[in-house]
């Protein structure tokens, strides 16, 4: 038993640092993933700017609003303010061109979706 006690402080400390580790873990997952959703979020708007019709628009539309709402709840350790900031915008953005698309006005929703992606190319020069 006293072999025990003499061993506790250094299991403990063994414990938090286990404990610490395992906190640390899931961020490098959420870096993969934004890229990830980063990636697939470009494809999309490139998708729906260069569609033919409003039902392929539309889908790559959903796409890209799916994507930008899983990025937006992510964190972004290296400048969390602007991350937020440029996700918001872009969440305006994509609420103007949904409202277009409803109206089956294609060029239009298009137009709207080209200032998405000129706030998304602000923010990713601010974030770089």
């Amino acid at each position: 038993m006293s072999a025990l006690r003499k061993h506790q402080p250094s299991l403990a400390a063994l414990s938090s640092i286990l404990l610490a580790l395992t906190l640390l873990a899931p961020a490098p997952a959420q870096a993969g993933e934004l890229k990830v959703l980063m990636k697939d979020m470009k494809t999309a708007l490139n998708g729906a700017l260069g569609s033919a019709s409003m039902p392929e628009f539309s889908r790559y539309l959903a796409r890209l609003r799916n994507d930008a709402d899983k990025a937006g709840k992510l964190p972004y350790a290296d400048n969390p303010a602007d991350y937020r900031e440029g996700m918001r915008a872009l969440s305006a953005n994509l609420d103007k061109t949904e409202q277009l698309a409803h109206t089956g006005d294609l060029a239009a929703a298009k137009q709207s979706l080209q200032a998405a992606n000129q706030t998304r190319k602000h923010y990713h020069r601010l974030l770089n």
